[in-house]
């Protein structure tokens, strides 16, 4: 059959098809789940992170929309050739080992967090663009990819730009670590030009995506 074999074929549908059903069947439950657990006063850990009920179901309708988006663009199964002689994208970290995350509110991020330290990445924080300028002048730590929200507190003021403060000034400070932003959909579509003129290395609204970025710098 063209250079495929039937059995191929099953096992590249069934890598395409699992997601599109786990999600069905959480996007279902999820209204029920949802209003259970709203009504507590519950929290849970997510890796090293503990994060209420409430953040924790947000992250995973999140999720569950940014898996439909990656499915939606999955190939044609007129395609699938394609896709089973492609060799599989590495789990374990090439490159890049240590990566700082820069966000005022990283219980946001526990689930994107806890999966790249369970692929292997030494993951560090910092609060603020001080505190990161801070750990990357020191010299204490070494890192190899950054990752910035765009809007966040800054001094005790909101600043929704301080994720392109910070390359700005990070860049002029000789820092040439690849950064990417991690932010909403509405902050990465209007700053996504002015982040990639002031030498940042990619914009997102995806964690598909930005692990995709991340393993292209490996």
């Amino acid at each position: 059959m063209n250079g495929i074999e039937v059995p191929e074929i099953v096992e590249a549908l069934s890598k395409l098809a699992w997601p599109v059903l786990a999600a069905v069947v959480i996007w279902k439950l999820y209204p029920g789940i949802r209003q259970i657990i709203d009504s507590r006063g519950f929290t849970v850990k997510i890796g090293d992170m503990e994060v209420t009920v409430q953040q924790a179901s947000d992250q995973i309708r999140s999720q569950i929309e940014d898996l439909q988006r990656a499915v939606s663009a999955q190939p044609r199964p007129t395609e699938l050739s394609r896709v089973v002689d492609e060799p599989a994208t590495p789990a374990s970290p090439g490159g890049v080992h240590r990566i700082l995350w820069v966000d005022d509110n990283p219980s946001n991020n526990a689930f994107e967090i806890a999966k790249l330290k369970s692929d292997g990445f030494d993951v560090s924080q910092a609060l603020s663009t001080a505190a990161a300028l801070g750990i990357l002048q020191g010299g204490d730590l070494e890192v190899d990819a950054i990752i910035s929200d765009m809007g966040r507190q800054e001094g005790g003021t909101y600043d929704p730009d301080a994720g392109l403060k910070f390359i700005e000034q990070a860049r002029k400070a000789g820092i040439t670590t690849p950064i990417f932003i991690y932010t909403t959909a509405r902050h990465a579509a209007r700053t996504r030009d002015r982040v990639k003129m002031a030498g940042g290395n990619g914009t997102t609204k995806s964690a598909l995506e930005l692990f995709e970025m991340i393993q292209q710098h490996n």
